[in-house]
């Protein structure tokens, strides 16, 4: 048999193999949700709507992001929020070197002199040569102490703008004034650009309104009962209250969530006049009753409770023009485990949001024992597979023979 044969039989078995697989994999899920396509390549965070998030199982780990194949992306599970902190670089300002040097290279910055610094971050011009650096700190501009020597001059990681930044861990010290010195030996000077650190910044938390509906209240024995029903099994990371009156008011909350109609306590909080009007939860359910303990205190007048959602997404991959869509809804589904998840750091700079379109049902779902609506080309690809294998197994007969007369001829 000729190798070209044999080539392109185990080629077509092995695209049936995959084919099969693919279209499989797909109908555990029941529900999808198609991304809105993107201009250029790039890394992409994906919100994860609460209506999405409704469809999960707890743990979400039955997300999954497809392309137009039917293939598997990997992803990293980001949760934006709550979150207090973001870092932003802060640049120090140059300060002009007044005293003139031929060692080399020489850049100076005025620091925080109240501020005790153990990480300088360098960002230079690209450049691909073999350097060292001194680093010393100064009160004065006058007097020079050694921090540390024989930096080597390195890039860890490459700006899109041509430059590149190198981050250095120093000894914790406090000067007014840091200056670097490259050790140029005579050859032409390193370009610097700034030098800096990362300070953290607060930001307001992030949340997806999930339902605002009528509550149902009722006050009994110094309690107020109030009853909240969603229309799915929602993700609930919030509670917050609109109160009216009183204008002063500090109270305990209750908060259930019923289990296959079982009453459970989950969280027992405060809310008060004072900027806490609302619970932090954790939570996925359909049913929640609040118990608002008012002793003996007026009830709240409460005009609504709004329930949220922190902002879930996930980061990928995505190439330009290339379909995608996100598929949930398999309680069975056990969390991926993918490459791209160490490579989380490696992720620098703004990271551009984008959405995805109406959650609506898997065509490829089949319950389980059940055959689904609608063709199904499983068996064909079955049969197709069943084909090619035959065919295999006559061809390597057939030159298994041909390779046995050719020996008894011989």
């Amino acid at each position: 048999m000729r190798q070209s044969q044999k080539n392109k039989t185990g080629f077509l078995l092995v695209a049936l193999c995959a084919m099969a697989f693919c279209t499989s994999a797909q109908k555990t899920f029941k529900y999808q949700a198609a991304l809105h396509r993107v201009d250029s390549d790039g890394f992409y965070r994906i919100g994860l709507q609460p209506d999405f998030i409704a469809k999960s199982n707890y743990g979400l780990t039955d997300i999954r992001l497809i392309d137009g194949k039917g293939n598997f992306v990997p992803y990293i599970n980001s949760r934006l929020g709550p979150r207090t902190d973001i870092l932003q670089f802060h640049a120090f300002p140059q300060i002009k070197d007044r005293i003139l040097s031929d060692t080399g290279t020489t850049f100076i910055v005025e620091a925080n002199k109240n501020q005790v610094t153990s990480v300088l971050s360098v960002r230079i011009k690209n450049t691909e040569v073999e350097r060292s650096m001194n680093l010393a700190g100064s009160d004065d501009l006058k007097n020079w102490y050694a921090i540390k020597e024989n930096i080597p001059l390195k890039g860890d990681f490459l700006n899109e703008d041509g430059t590149s930044t190198q981050t250095l861990t120093i000894p914790s010290v406090r000067y007014h004034y840091f200056k670097f010195i490259v050790n140029d030996r005579n050859k032409s000077p390193i370009k610097f650009l700034q030098i800096g650190n990362y300070i953290h910044l607060p930001i307001n938390e992030t949340y997806f309104p999930v339902s605002h509906l009528p509550i149902v209240k009722k006050d009994s024995n110094k309690i107020t009962y109030i009853d909240i029903k969603l229309p799915d099994f929602y993700r609930i990371n919030l509670l917050r209250f609109n109160i009216s009156s009183p204008k002063y008011y500090k109270r305990t909350v209750l908060v259930y969530e019923f289990n296959n109609n079982v009453r459970q306590l989950i969280d027992s909080e405060e809310i008060n006049s004072n900027n806490k009007n609302h619970i932090r939860l954790n939570l996925k359910n359909d049913k929640l009753e609040l118990q608002i303990i008012n002793g003996d205190n007026p009830s709240l007048n409460i005009k609504d409770i709004t329930t949220l959602q922190e902002n879930v997404s996930i980061i990928s991959y995505l190439e330009k023009d290339k379909s995608y869509k996100l598929l949930t809804g398999d309680n069975r589904a056990i969390a991926q485990e993918y490459d791209l998840n160490f490579f989380l750091d490696s992720i620098h700079g703004y990271v551009p949001e984008i959405a995805h379109e109406k959650i609506t049902k898997n065509t490829a779902f089949e319950t389980p024992g059940i055959k689904a609506p609608g063709h199904d080309y499983t068996i064909i690809i079955w049969i197709a597979i069943v084909i090619a294998l035959g065919l295999l197994t006559l061809l390597t007969l057939k030159m298994t023979k041909e390779v046995n007369k050719k020996n008894n001829v011989e």
